[in-house]
């Protein structure tokens, strides 16, 4: 790669380093206030019924914007890491990313195993994401009222980690119409290209295969 090439890398990655920076912290702020304001009128009395619809509605669409807002940062920060390489602790990752599910979601039926000890070497944060987005992928799978049964775990392969998440859910979802752009083709939404991006960033592979008994996604992280 030549100087110019270099350089106009670096620019790209800082560019949307500092992209990521505004909407996480400039933008996000403009729609916490809409979320609050619309959640002081919802408590305040003198509403009829169309207007509280449309106040539902508006809030409805501010936690949905609020929730791609989060999508874009972290898909502009893993596209422009560098991962890092160290021992990092596969089966903790799994463990935090199912705590963070039970208590999004309180009182909701699940099966999780996730194997002990599973060690991969590579950037503790970009893998964490990957965790977290693979799994919750597999945690909305189940459905709204389905039983969610979450299976992880990883084997040494030469030279990888070969780490394998089945869920027995009811397959690949419909392809979502944000972020058509900034998807990978294979993908039905935007998690699964963040999770992609983390896996390809420690040169590694990510497939994913759904059939009647459900969705196993592998991945391969060289070390």
């Amino acid at each position: 790669m030549d100087d110019s090439n270099h350089r106009e890398d670096k620019d790209t990655q800082a560019l949307r380093v500092n992209l990521a920076r505004v909407v996480s912290h400039d933008l996000r702020a403009q729609v916490r206030a809409i979320k609050g304001f619309g959640k002081l009128l919802d408590k305040s009395a003198g509403l009829g019924i169309g207007d509280c619809e449309h106040l539902a509605r508006i809030r409805d669409a501010a936690e949905r914007l609020d929730t791609m807002m989060v999508d874009l940062v972290d898909w502009l920060r893993v596209d422009a890491a560098e991962a890092k390489r160290v021992p990092v602790d596969l089966s903790l990752l799994a463990d935090w990313a199912i705590m963070d599910l039970r208590d999004a979601h309180p009182g909701r039926d699940a099966q999780v195993d996730v194997q002990p000890e599973m060690q991969a070497i590579g950037d503790e944060h970009l893998l964490r994401q990957m965790m977290q987005r693979l799994i919750g992928a597999a945690w909305q799978r189940a459905g709204a009222d389905a039983l969610v049964r979450i299976t992880v775990s990883a084997s040494d392969d030469v030279g990888a980690t070969l780490l394998r998440i089945h869920d027995a859910g009811h397959g690949a979802a419909e392809a979502a119409s944000e972020f058509a752009a900034l998807r990978d083709p294979h993908d039905a939404d935007i998690g699964m290209t963040i999770a992609r991006l983390a896996v390809e960033r420690h040169g590694g592979e990510l497939q994913s295969q759904s059939d009647a008994d459900g969705t196993t996604v592998r991945v391969r992280l060289p070390d």
